[in-house]
């Protein structure tokens, strides 16, 4: 994939460049103009997905757009990579429509839909159910038995006679597919159990494919029915025993089942909402769902929390996701599953102190795990913790020592005092022959954080130490940096991933470390030329509001790569491209709260890559809309900088409700009065490490004719904004 940009001949390079311009100056015409901002999932992508599963389910199923159960991912032949589709239909001429959640908080998959000329109602509720939370009480996982998913579908026939529907279900399988009365049995043990009879059996494709036609219903004018089908998972399951055996009286109590699941979803105390809220009702509903898809995406593994990404292609421990996964985890008031998240990360640390999970080179991982673990401590304020991991941590930065020492004598003079070449993911594959930068940022950005962490801990010592080798590879990493600076067609200096020019792709390729060494990593001075220079590179390349071609689709969007540039732009003081970056990605939303990895913009042909539901992309929708509200910036705390002017409107509410920061939990809320006109801030004491809030109101208000509020951190603080005129925002 890194090589599809050089494959373009030199004409169409032209022609990209000129389109890039057009663009570029049509962008920077408009930059006056006050952009509205708005959700409405207008760049949702194709192929979307969603799971029901249970916070920690050890099952993740997959219901696709048109209400497919998706089983068996890996090398399968159907679907996204499936080895078993099973697709429940009511009659085979329904024409669906936009698949949504039930809310935000209950993932049920509800599926509308019509039948016939003249449009009866079908609507299938898809979801996971368990004798636990049908009962109402928290479930410990892995569950061994009582766990199914379920499509419950009704009928109803606004017609004016009698309509006949004649249900059908195709199953799509690599394995073994036999159908006796109303049960079909997959690979001799999972069963899918209907609420009514197989009356014929077609096989299309050889075994590949098996049609099972039901009997049929004739549905009265005016009348409703109801049908069912429940999938066992392999497990011993009561549900679907009964459907089997009592089909009738078992259908009758099915509604009840599905509203007792609603209502588990609804009142789990184990998901932690409530702490983010903010006036925009498509945004808030985004911010729950993340919430929610972070807690279904974990699985306990030999006894430890893994804070995993998603369901299929990465379903397991990734370090560099699970950074940022265990701040979100952390900011929500959840630190101790957050840290339990941490530790099972520390424990694939290697006898040389590094951590190599990812890629036999992968040597930003040494960073990442660096920066997490003080970052989590100062979230929780845990002093005790962190320095009970001191030493394994002090081996990391060894080990970083170690791999400086490597540059001297490897055959690359470009990277002398640096890291080694290295793994780079993220649209760039890099490898042991190619000098680059992604692996030194982050290197650079742990061990900053490190420095930090022995200052507060008063590990005086290791903090002179640290920064006398800090200092040095700063050093050399600015001296290489300047070396290797490249123009974009717009006349922007930027750093490429690459040193060498002829090992260069597109500008913006896998430029993700890069933006997390601005923010969070902080190893740039605010408005450095190269952060800000490397950042308009990247604002030249927006389409849909999203950096185009960063990731591994070369002509594609890495969705939550608006959270490294959003936060980005942010540090340096552009709250303003930050709140852009929020909307625009979640407008990349599909219709059930979550996201792709990547896809192609809407006027390309659709090509995916990566996990969906992905919570990465959850967690930095997390930290970004929080971070817009409150951003710690050495011993201060900084409060909306990158408020949306649409969350301004009469009468609206924004608030935090102790969310954790290194300075304690924040709480603070900011009311709109009835008016539009004045704005009225209330922030609870800070510890007495905090030294001031800082208030930030932009271009939206003032107080006292000012835009920047100092505050006093260790009182309750109660301020009264007067918003500038401007027409009265409406949020969805």
């Amino acid at each position: 994939m890194k090589d599809e940009f050089k494959r373009f001949n030199h004409v169409e390079r032209t022609l990209a460049r000129i389109v890039f311009l057009v663009v570029f100056f049509c962008a920077n015409m408009l930059t006056a103009i006050a952009q509205e901002r708005y959700v409405d999932y207008r760049f949702a992508p194709q192929l979307a997905r969603s799971t029901p599963a249970f916070a920690d389910d050890s099952y993740k199923t997959l219901v696709g757009p048109q209400g497919q159960l998706l089983y068996n991912y890996g090398r399968g032949r159907f679907y996204d990579g499936f080895k078993t589709v099973i697709h429940m239909l009511a009659d085979e001429n329904q024409k669906f429509d936009t698949a949504t959640l039930l809310s935000s908080r209950v993932p049920v998959v509800v599926l509308p839909s019509t039948l016939g000329k003249e449009k009866s109602r079908v609507e299938q509720y898809i979801y996971s159910s368990a004798k636990g939370a049908v009962e109402g009480i928290e479930m410990t996982h892995p569950l061994t038995s009582d766990r199914e998913d379920v499509v419950l579908t009704k009928v109803y026939n606004s017609s004016s006679k009698p309509k006949t529907v004649r249900p059908v279900v195709n199953v799509n399988s690599q394995f073994k597919v036999e159908v006796q009365g109303n049960v079909i049995t997959i690979d001799s043990k999972i069963h899918f159990v209907m609420s009514r009879s197989a009356v014929r059996v077609r096989k299309n494709m050889t075994d590949l494919k098996t049609c099972v036609e039901l009997e049929p219903i004739v549905i009265p004018s005016g009348g409703e029915a109801w049908i069912a089908g429940i999938y066992d998972n392999g497990l011993t399951s009561e549900l679907a025993t009964s459907m089997e055996k009592s089909p009738e009286s078992t259908l009758q109590r099915m509604p009840e089942n599905y509203k007792s699941i609603c209502r588990y979803w609804e009142q789990t105390k184990k998901i932690p909402y409530g702490h983010i809220n903010v006036p925009d009702a498509e945004i808030q509903n985004l911010l729950d769902a993340a919430i929610r898809g972070i807690w279904q995406a974990r699985e306990i593994i030999d006894g430890n929390i893994s804070l995993q990404v998603g369901p299929t292609c990465y379903r397991g421990l990734w370090i560099v996701d699970g950074a940022f996964l265990s701040e979100a985890t952390a900011m929500l008031g959840m630190g101790n599953e957050a840290r339990a998240g941490i530790e099972y990360s520390l424990s694939f640390q290697r006898e040389d102190g590094g951590f190599l999970k990812l890629h036999p080179n992968f040597w930003k991982e040494n960073g990442l795990i660096l920066w997490t673990c003080v970052r989590h401590a100062m979230l929780t304020q845990d002093k005790q913790w962190l320095a009970s991991q001191w030493d394994k941590l002090s081996r990391t930065i060894d080990n970083i020592h170690s791999l400086r020492e490597r540059t001297l004598t490897n055959e690359f003079p470009e990277d002398d005092g640096l890291i080694p070449p290295g793994f780079i993911d993220g649209g760039l594959e890099g490898g042991d022959k190619q000098p680059e930068y992604s692996n030194t940022v982050w290197m650079l950005s742990g061990m900053k954080a490190m420095i930090t962490a022995a200052d507060w801990l008063g590990k005086k010592e290791d903090a002179k130490k640290w920064r006398k080798e800090y200092d040095d590879f700063y050093a050399a990493f600015r001296k290489a940096a300047a070396r290797d600076l490249a123009v974009d067609d717009f006349g922007n200096k930027y750093l490429n991933n690459m040193m060498k020019p002829e090992q260069r792709s597109l500008p913006q390729r896998a430029q993700w470390a890069f933006c997390q060494s601005i923010y969070p990593g902080q190893i740039f001075d605010i408005g450095d030329s190269i952060a800000v220079g490397t950042l308009r590179m990247l604002e030249s390349t927006l389409q849909e509001g999203m950096v185009m071609g960063t990731g591994w689709i070369v002509d594609g969007i890495w969705n939550y790569f608006a959270s490294f540039y959003g936060h980005a732009w942010l540090w340096n003081g552009e709250g303003g491209k930050a709140a852009d970056a929020l909307y625009a990605f979640a407008n990349h939303a599909s219709t059930m709260y979550n996201w792709r990895e990547e896809h192609n913009p809407r006027d390309m042909y659709t090509r995916i890559v990566g996990d969906m539901p992905h919570n990465w992309a959850s967690a930095e929708f997390i930290r970004l809309a929080c971070h817009l509200l409150q951003l710690d910036r050495g011993t201060e705390m900084h409060l909306l900088e990158g408020l949306p002017q649409e969350w301004l409107g009469a009468g609206m509410q924004t608030s935090l409700k102790e969310v954790e920061t290194p300075f304690g939990p924040l709480t603070m809320t900011l009311n709109v009065d009835a008016n539009g006109e004045w704005a009225d801030l209330t922030v609870e004491p800070l510890l007495s490490n905090c030294t001031a809030v800082i208030v930030h109101t932009g271009q939206w208000g003032q107080v006292d004719g000012k835009n920047i509020v100092k505050l006093k951190s260790n009182r309750q603080n109660k301020l009264r904004i007067k918003i500038n005129n401007t027409d009265s925002p409406v949020a969805n």
